[in-house]
């Protein structure tokens, strides 16, 4: 029977020029592979499941591979050497979790075998993932050993957390910062893993795992991989993905976010209790309608249009709304969402923020209030700073701006 390797781990890149989303690391590397001159220390940093361990084995493998006569960039990944590594077993690339070896005595059998020359590559590789986990013996133990290894030894380092990494550390080593893959690119990414694979999924559907996956290659990769075992590759539609994913339906979102602006509380609360009742969760709802909002604002911004949403209740939600009021709810869900962390039924308090914000939207906006107020010539009338039916408070503040004048309507 054959060993089922999820797809994160069988597109995993075994070139540089396979690495996605990473285009001036890639650049950087290739030119030092090309050149020969290749950092004894490497650092790479980033978020989860953006290339820093692939790059790593890949730099391990391009060291050793056996069918080039140098280093290189792109390894086979068929030779022996080349294979070893990349199924975890070659005696020169050691690949250690700093999570689960974070002493001095770890550090200290690392240094101890370093007078040892490779004894089946050119190059003996430490790559230590999620090197932050080091104890500070650790780091102050591998300050001198990384600042001048043997000739062929080269240590790569790879983090999460770049702020507890010690700077004598990190001005050892040639650092590489890691962005989040693009949407564009993780699309383009996705799109090509099912035509290779042969899958029956929709573009609709792969731009909202490529939405969701938060950058990360390995993340979209993930979700694409539950999607088609849970729904058994038949058609995945955009529907299946927010189940899987726990996103709320389009549908329900807009229906919800428009009964909202037009000041309709009856009917937003009975679109929520709706959505709560097919299984929502309280708080990914409110994250829902905080992603709805910024993407309302940055279309009016940038005047353009959302492929993500339905066109037609987005343009009718568009119409309803401008920045500061877009605003103005922005604000409020982030008041929500503090609430809802500190009471013990998070659905009330989430009715109580949609009921808040439909009231509001109700309401004339201050800037309609100012702009009444301009207009009204009516309202404009003096009263005497001496009048005791002011008040003291007011009086006072007369006497301090004589040309003051008290608005009454």
């Amino acid at each position: 029977m054959l060993e089922y390797k999820v797809l994160s781990r069988k597109y995993r890149p075994k070139k540089l020029e396979e690495v996605e989303g990473q285009d001036f690391a890639v650049k950087a590397l290739s030119n030092a592979f090309a050149s020969e001159k290749i950092a004894h220390a490497f650092l790479f940093t980033g978020i989860r499941g953006v290339g820093k361990t692939t790059i790593a084995r890949i730099i391990a493998m391009g060291l050793n591979c056996e069918k080039e006569k140098k280093p290189t960039a792109n390894p086979c990944g068929i030779c022996s050497n080349c294979k070893a590594i990349l199924q975890d077993r070659f005696e020169d690339v050691l690949e250690i979790d700093a999570a689960s070896n974070t002493g001095v005595d770890d550090v200290r059998e690392i240094i101890s075998s370093l007078k040892y020359r490779p004894s089946k590559g050119n190059y003996k590789v430490f790559i230590i993932d999620e090197v932050h986990m080091l104890s500070n013996s650790a780091f102050n133990a591998l300050l001198k050993t990384i600042e001048e290894p043997p000739s062929f030894v080269k240590f790569i380092f790879c983090t999460t957390e770049m702020k507890k990494i010690p700077i004598t550390i990190v001005s050892r080593c040639q650092k590489y910062s890691l962005g989040r893959v693009s949407f564009l690119s993780l699309s383009t990414y996705l799109e090509k893993i099912v035509e290779l694979e042969k899958l029956n999924i929709s573009k609709e559907a792969l731009s909202i795992i490529a939405r969701n996956s938060g950058g990360s290659i390995r993340d979209s990769l993930t979700i694409l991989d539950q999607c088609v075992l849970t729904f058994n590759n038949k058609n995945v539609s955009v529907e299946d993905v927010h189940q899987i994913i726990g996103l709320t339906s389009q549908n329900f979102l807009l229906e919800l976010f428009l009964n909202i602006v037009n000041g309709d509380i009856v009917k937003a609360i009975k679109t929520l209790n709706d959505i709560y009742i097919k299984g929502a969760n309280p708080k990914q709802l409110l994250e829902d309608l905080l992603n709805v909002t910024y993407n309302l604002i940055v279309s009016l911004g940038a005047n353009t249009n959302n492929e993500m949403y339905e066109k037609e209740k987005f343009e009718l939600i568009i119409k309803r709304c401008d920045i500061p009021f877009l605003n103005q709810i922005w604000q409020m869900l982030l008041k929500g969402k503090e609430e809802i962390n500190r009471v013990s039924q998070p659905m009330e308090a989430l009715e109580v923020t949609i009921i808040r914000i439909s009231y509001s939207c109700k309401l004339p906006s201050v800037e309609k209030v100012v702009k009444y107020i301009k207009e009204d010539k009516n309202i404009d009338l003096n009263f005497d700073s001496k009048d005791n039916n002011i008040g003291t408070d007011i009086q006072k503040i007369l006497e301090a701006f004589p040309e003051g004048k008290v608005l009454k309507n």
